[in-house]
């Protein structure tokens, strides 16, 4: 079966913004669909699958777990890309029925293993999906997917740029089974219970891998109404299609699959590693020239990090195309469970002897590493554009405002210009930034949040920490400061005897750490949508990852 391609579908947000059944578009999203899980039923048609490990080299067996109600099913697997490849089929594979555990997000599934398939050796390094398929006597056909990625076998031998798959974040936001680190069974359409614990030895949601063309982003993609309630149109959309609440948080097919997508089109060879790659070996970046992260990257543990500080020590660089660097985690029971307290008061991490590996913020006190000081920018300050009631009528790009930096030249950029902005909406949904003052028309940064002296701030666009609430609590919406009755007070601003969710701005920026662009440079498009403009061909952001990618990283190893 050949994947579907997902591409920002417009057409989709201009239409009735009423859900099935007559709810308003306002209405709360979150806990009125069951969690995705086997009904164990012989009558119904069902499969999952997964991998125990995110990523294998040419040699690896790969183990595949399956659960499905069915005797016989079906298996391909096909490397992402532009042009996706099938590597390996399977027909008529023995089944059986996985007894999965009641808290299987918790504790994992522990299905026995169904297949085994060997990693070739000229499997190129790349994102490889599963899927797993059942088709009834009346043809009917019930499929999942999973996915693995395969590392180079040699670091480096064939290319000096390393893509780093966001996996922790995806593991945040994978409900498969009964919940994720935002909600959980024990949530209410009024109090979302995240759990803190969840295992990785289980399927991924559906939508968190492949998407149909029409499922839509999360945030705005047009332009909200005056007086028009907020609305969340990818709840709507999931809700109605029976996709995984979470699809548009952090779907592989909306944000990583867009970059790697452009960029093998554009001829560039990337080597690929998965976060978890990171966090098993800290030194995994040190061979390459550039490392790049493309999407929603929010969630990191500390040797996660190290493994870019390392890096950069090396005089390596790194081009972040994502937004939101905000939560640190933990990987504990041998790395298969994903932790995130959120907090310093439920993680008992933080009465240790290393308080510092507390699963909060990383600006947190507690934390103690501010995001900015390694990346030049952070979630803390601000976090949405065009999400729900947060700058819902912004911009959507960046503004110029140092349009002689390197990152820029031959784009024909100058000072004011906008750049990705509506319709395609670079600008959107979470973001980073840092605290910042104005100087005779350009932006400087305070360094009061950790962000290095060398910070070059490229471009803004108006953010928020929270949702504006204009409805006096009478609307239900996502995260609008109203609905949090335990703000603190960091997250919020007070000027002019007006208390208000904290402003700020979304950032492209760069520093370099060796004194000299190329010797520990740090490229940052604060934005999680910085992949659609390359995905519809923005002339300015392809120029602008072309000068990143090929000024950073530079020459391939000999």
């Amino acid at each position: 079966m050949e994947p579907c391609l997902v591409n920002d579908t417009p057409s989709i947000l201009r239409q009735p913004r009423v859900i099935p059944g007559g709810r308003p578009p306002n209405s709360d999203f979150h806990f009125d669909w069951p969690y995705e899980r086997p009904a164990d039923d012989p009558a119904i048609a069902e499969i999952w699958c997964y991998t125990p490990r995110m990523s294998y080299l040419p040699g690896d067996v790969v183990d595949l777990h399956v659960h499905t109600t069915r005797a016989t099913f079906d298996v391909e697997i096909y490397r992402d890309g532009p042009r996706p490849t099938t590597v390996h089929r399977s027909a008529g594979v023995g089944g059986t029925i996985g007894h999965t555990p009641t808290n299987a997000n918790v504790v994992g599934c522990d299905w026995p293993v169904a297949l085994q398939v060997t990693v070739g050796d000229d499997w190129a390094s790349g994102f490889y999906i599963v899927v797993v398929r059942v088709t009834d006597d009346d043809g009917a056909v019930f499929e999942r997917e999973h996915f693995f990625v395969v590392r180079a076998a040699v670091p480096a031998a064939r290319t000096s740029i390393a893509f780093v798959v966001s996996t922790a974040t995806m593991c945040a936001y994978n409900d498969w089974g009964g919940g994720n680190c935002y909600h959980g069974p024990d949530s209410t359409p009024r109090d979302r219970v995240p759990c803190p614990r969840t295992s990785i030895q289980r399927p991924w949601a559906r939508g968190m891998v492949r998407l149909p063309a029409d499922a839509p982003r999360a945030g705005y993609a047009g332009e909200l109404r005056p007086f028009e309630p907020p609305h969340y149109p990818q709840h709507a959309w999931a809700h109605h299609h029976g996709y995984a609440r979470d699809y548009g948080d952090s779907s592989w097919a909306l944000y990583g699959r867009l970059f790697i997508v452009w960029a093998e089109q554009q001829g560039y060879t990337l080597d690929y590693l998965t976060m978890h790659d990171l966090h098993a070996d800290p030194d995994a970046l040190v061979p390459y020239r550039c490392s790049i992260i493309a999407g929603h990257d929010e969630y990191m543990s500390w040797e996660m990090r190290e493994a870019f500080e390392h890096q950069l020590a090396a005089g390596g660089n790194h081009a972040r195309f994502a937004g939101n660097m905000l939560w640190q985690i933990r990987m504990e029971d041998d790395d298969t469970t994903f932790v995130v307290h959120k907090n310093s008061y439920t993680d008992p991490m933080a009465q240790s002897v290393t308080p510092e590996r507390t699963t909060d913020l990383w600006d947190s006190p507690t934390v103690g590493w501010p995001a900015a000081s390694t990346f030049g920018l952070t979630g803390s300050g601000i976090v949405h554009v065009m999400y729900g009631g947060a700058a819902p009528r912004s911009s959507a790009g960046f503004t110029i405002y140092r349009p002689w930096h390197w990152s820029l030249e031959g784009s024909d950029l100058y000072y004011g210009d906008l750049v990705g902005g509506r319709p395609d909406c670079i600008v959107r949904y979470e973001v980073d930034g840092c605290d910042y003052t104005m100087t005779d028309g350009l932006p400087y940064a305070t360094g009061r949040d950790g962000a290095p002296e060398t910070l070059q701030i490229i471009g803004m666009c108006p953010g928020i920490r929270h949702e504006e609430d204009h409805f006096a609590g009478t609307v239900r919406m996502m995260n609008a400061e109203s609905n949090l009755p335990d703000t603190p007070e960091w997250q919020l601003s007070e000027h002019e005897g007006v208390k208000h969710p904290r402003y700020g701005a979304a950032m492209m920026a760069s520093h370099d750490r060796g004194g000299s662009v190329g010797d520990g440079t740090v490229f940052v498009a604060g934005t999680t949508d910085w992949v659609v403009g390359l995905d519809r061909r923005n002339v300015f952001v392809e120029q602008i990852t072309r000068n990143i990618l090929d000024r950073l990283g530079g020459d391939s190893p000999t």
